[in-house]
């Protein structure tokens, strides 16, 4: 972030039609040397060290000053934002205060971001959790599971969860 190598991409998230509903931030490293380096290379060691807490927070502000940004195009302002959480991310305790606050200051609509948690997540302090989604939803932010059916959770997991949205792993596609 500090030389400039992290980038979001933006996937697409289209329906069966083939509309574009919205996008799924995607954080990228373009390394001066090595070139693209894998999120599967650089995620895991940001979270081991620690770094996952302010890699997360600067992919929320960014994802968010794009999503304001989308706002004042007529043709991309109902576009909604995905933004992976891990769960390092999720279980700090200023974590809801910095949604509300990335929000505040880049003027994104609540309504139109999304946060995307894993199935991995809910092995820890299921009440917790809830009791996040639920306080992040009262200010119209919405949740989306991603890629179910990895292993962890049951459905009596999932109606315990104020989900808007379940992301079936691509192994079952």
């Amino acid at each position: 972030m500090l030389r400039h190598e992290l980038h979001l991409n933006y996937q697409p998230q289209v329906d069966l039609q083939g509309r574009v509903l919205g996008a799924d931030a995607l954080v990228r490293w373009t390394h001066p040397v090595r070139g693209s380096v894998s999120p599967a290379r650089f995620i895991p060691i940001a979270e081991q060290t620690g770094f996952i807490l302010e890699l997360g927070l600067w992919v929320l502000q960014t994802g968010c000053t794009t999503l304001a940004g989308w706002s004042l195009d007529p043709l991309t302002a109902a576009l909604t934002m995905s933004i992976n959480v891990s769960a390092r991310q999720f279980r700090h305790p200023q974590f809801v205060d910095q949604v509300l606050a990335t929000l505040a200051c880049t003027g994104a609509n609540p309504a139109l971001l999304k946060l995307e948690l894993t199935e991995s997540m809910l092995v820890d302090n299921v009440e917790d959790m809830i009791s996040k989604m639920a306080l992040l939803k009262t200010y119209g932010i919405n949740f989306s599971l991603d890629d179910f059916g990895t292993g962890y959770s049951s459905l009596s997991y999932l109606k315990r969860l104020p989900l808007d949205q379940l992301k079936i792993d691509q192994s079952f596609v």
